[in-house]
């Protein structure tokens, strides 16, 4: 889990802020978003008027399959994080908060805990291509027998056909001139 303790920066003038750095940090943001390696990065979180303003940026290695020829790859992606976050409790009274309550609304927890794995999880998420391919030139799979046609080269035997179907084959190879 990717949390940090604003209690302390939530007592602090707005403006405060704090800088982090994720090093060879390990997670798991659902089966969406298959990490490949650790997160590695900066994070600054900044006291606002309302909250904490995280901003930062992330990269790491997610791993995907090439649409082409269904082989697994793994890619190197970094993602901005910009997001501010609002308190769920008052930090001086201790009482809920009043800021709107919705939930498109990033919550620091009654812990001051600060999340940051469902960022992290939707930011990389939104990195996935419509189509992910292994590389550009990937040429696929072979459409008569499913193997990858980026290995060896293979041949193909005369289709078995249906003994029901012959004469039609016959007429296919009848040259009417």
């Amino acid at each position: 889990m990717t949390a940090f303790n604003v209690a302390g920066l939530l007592r602090e003038a707005p403006g405060a802020s704090r800088e982090y750095r994720l090093r060879d940090h390990y997670v798991s943001l659902g089966p969406e978003v298959e990490l490949a390696g650790p997160l590695n990065g900066t994070i600054r979180l900044q006291h606002t008027n309302r909250g904490i303003w995280v901003r930062g940026r992330v990269s790491t290695a997610l791993r995907r399959t090439c649409a082409r020829c269904l082989e697994p790859y793994v890619e190197e992606v970094a993602v901005a994080i910009n997001e501010e976050f609002l308190p769920s409790l008052d930090p001086e009274t201790g009482a809920p908060s009043s800021e709107e309550r919705s939930d498109e609304v990033l919550r620091i927890d009654e812990h001051n805990e600060l999340e940051l794995d469902s960022v992290l999880h939707d930011e990389l998420l939104l990195t996935e291509p419509m189509h992910p391919l292994c590389r550009p030139s990937c040429p696929g799979l072979c459409a008569e027998c499913g193997q990858a046609l980026a290995g060896p080269p293979h041949d193909h035997a005369e289709p078995d056909i249906d003994p029901r179907l012959a004469v039609l084959g016959r007429l296919l190879d009848h040259d009417p001139e």
